[in-house]
């Protein structure tokens, strides 16, 4: 890890395993893709991004390759799912939660692949159909919904 001020460091679900991050984030936002989904169990995944020289994990982890997209890190012991490594792209996905206990403010900037939710956020933050040109995507926004909450996948208007 760069020699940094700014330090985040979390430990995850069962202790077995924690991360340790140096200087800002490059970004902050939310991802509502099937894959994070899954592997979270959640309707939203919150993360934070990291250049790899500037995250640091220990303790016993399990690394899944499933693509050539994303390496997601879950830990040994109890399977908590603790980074998102982007292979040839130099960065690391942390998520959001392991980190706020130590001091990080969670301010999130855009969502990602927000045409896979299944639940609205009405928050003013851009919404990226898949992601911006600048990650690689079509650069297709979303519109903003009325409201939070869930919706039935049947009438989602926007696909």
């Amino acid at each position: 890890m760069t020699g940094d001020s700014e330090t985040y460091q979390g430990i995850f679900y069962c202790g077995a395993c924690s991360v340790s991050t140096a200087g800002k984030p490059m970004v902050m936002a939310y991802c509502h893709c099937h894959s994070c989904r899954k592997w979270h169990s959640a309707p939203v995944n919150a993360w934070c991004l990291w250049s790899a020289d500037n995250v640091s994990l220990s303790g016993p982890t399990v690394q899944s390759d499933k693509n050539n997209e994303s390496h997601r890190v879950s830990c040994g012991k109890c399977g908590y799912a603790l980074v998102n490594i982007k292979p040839g792209k130099d960065i690391v996905a942390v998520n959001a939660m392991s980190l706020v206990e130590s001091g990080l403010s969670f301010e999130p900037t855009f969502h990602i692949f927000y045409g896979e939710r299944v639940f609205d956020m009405a928050d003013g933050l851009p919404k990226w159909k898949t992601t911006p040109t600048s990650f690689g995507g079509d650069g297709v926004t979303v519109l903003e919904p009325d409201k939070t909450g869930w919706f039935s996948l049947n009438t989602r208007a926007d696909g």
